[in-house]
């Protein structure tokens, strides 16, 4: 799947995957963002597109071969425009958007149950780009750390099945991603690509981690297109987690204390981490160079191979 970011094109993974969740990220945060060199104006801008993006992917997103997910919809600048002015106190837990009534006239929202879903971050990721210009955005997954613990000629089984929403709505409608026999359950695996207008390479990204890939991932989008970050300087930025009513921000360092103080000033209701569990991996193409970065809060590494 593929979505816009002003004139450049983010092509990542289609659902049951949480792809789609980068191109809404970015698409809301476009229209939330001062324009001027705000940098807390554009955190908050972030923040807030992030909880606006997960209400729908956790709403919409499971098996297209199980349910009709209303992709086009969700991605639509039309709708992104629409869901950016939707306004939810800082305090409050954002509701999914209705593309169906906002772009026809037409509500779906109300066909789906709420979800339920907690996912463990059990994944990696890697980035290549080769000397013919030719790149892979890798993750991969058995889901929680060592899967399911049990061992089969060689490699570990995985524990996939908890990445199903298992509690049954209250309202007792359908549920995006609950458990069907033959069903894939949603991953918020998002290995991404960025082109420009003529589809040259600008940037390979992706991260393990769970829930929290969409907003590692989207925080090294934004850093470097719009924050104008290095790579390295993208991938060490704060982690901030916005999926719900609270705001999880990575105190680490004196600018993760700064932000998650702003946010609470706001309203936000923040959670302090010492850490959090990225571990993304950014490849970006500059004019005369190519600038990678590796995640130090977990093996991460650069490396430049040749080969004769």
């Amino acid at each position: 799947i593929c979505g816009k970011f002003r004139v450049l094109k983010i092509c990542t993974t289609s659902p049951p995957s949480s792809g789609v969740a980068q191109i809404m990220i970015a698409g809301i945060y476009d229209h939330l963002a001062p324009a001027t060199g705000d940098a807390a104006g554009k955190v908050t801008a972030f923040v807030d597109a992030q909880r606006l993006a997960y209400a729908d992917r956790d709403h919409y997103i499971g098996d297209p071969k199980s349910i009709s997910i209303p992709l086009d919809d969700l991605v639509n600048p039309d709708y992104l425009r629409h869901r950016a002015g939707e306004r939810f106190a800082p305090a409050e837990k954002p509701r999914h958007g209705d593309p169906g009534k906002v772009l026809r006239g037409d509500p779906i929202a109300g066909l789906l149950g709420e979800d339920s879903t907690h996912e463990t971050p059990g994944t990696t990721h890697l980035s290549i780009i080769d000397n013919e210009g030719n790149a892979i955005s890798m993750t991969a997954t058995i889901e929680g750390p060592f899967g399911s613990s049990r061992w089969a000629h060689g490699f570990l089984l995985n524990n996939e099945m908890t990445d199903f929403a298992r509690k049954p709505p209250a309202d007792g409608k359908p549920v995006a991603n609950a458990i069907v026999p033959g069903k894939r359950p949603r991953s918020s695996m998002s290995p991404t690509m960025i082109f420009d207008e003529a589809d040259n390479l600008v940037m390979v990204t992706g991260s393990p981690g769970g829930n929290s890939i969409p907003a590692y991932v989207s925080k090294s989008i934004i850093a470097v297109l719009d924050w104008d970050l290095s790579a390295q300087d993208a991938v060490d930025f704060p982690n901030i987690v916005a999926r719900g009513e609270k705001v999880r921000v990575e105190i680490a360092t004196d600018a993760g204390k700064q932000i998650a103080s702003d946010l609470q000033e706001q309203g936000y209701t923040v959670q302090e981490r010492a850490g959090e569990n990225s571990g993304l991996h950014v490849i970006v193409v500059r004019p005369d160079r190519l600038d990678g970065a590796a995640d130090k809060r977990r093996e991460g590494v650069v490396r430049t191979i040749t080969v004769d």
